[in-house]
């Protein structure tokens, strides 16, 4: 169970770091995208995704200390 515990805890934090990644990508070189793309439309999708990325971290650590607290 503790093997089973800390590959859905890594798998989480590299979900979590995916997204944030994705959100700088965008937040960080914006004139990559295509010129029809529009930048507002950009700056909210890295935003919610970088937000995304934020909340899954947290929750693998509340699922991390609910699962101690269980033990």
């Amino acid at each position: 169970m503790i093997k089973q515990s800390a590959a859905s805890m890594i798998t989480g934090i590299l979900l979590s770091m995916t997204f944030i990644g994705i959100a700088l990508y965008i937040l960080l070189f914006p004139d990559s995208a295509p010129h029809h793309v529009s930048k507002d439309d950009l700056m909210l999708y890295a935003l919610l995704t970088g937000t995304y990325g934020i909340w899954r971290f947290i929750r693998v650590f509340l699922v991390r200390k609910e699962a101690q607290k269980n033990v």
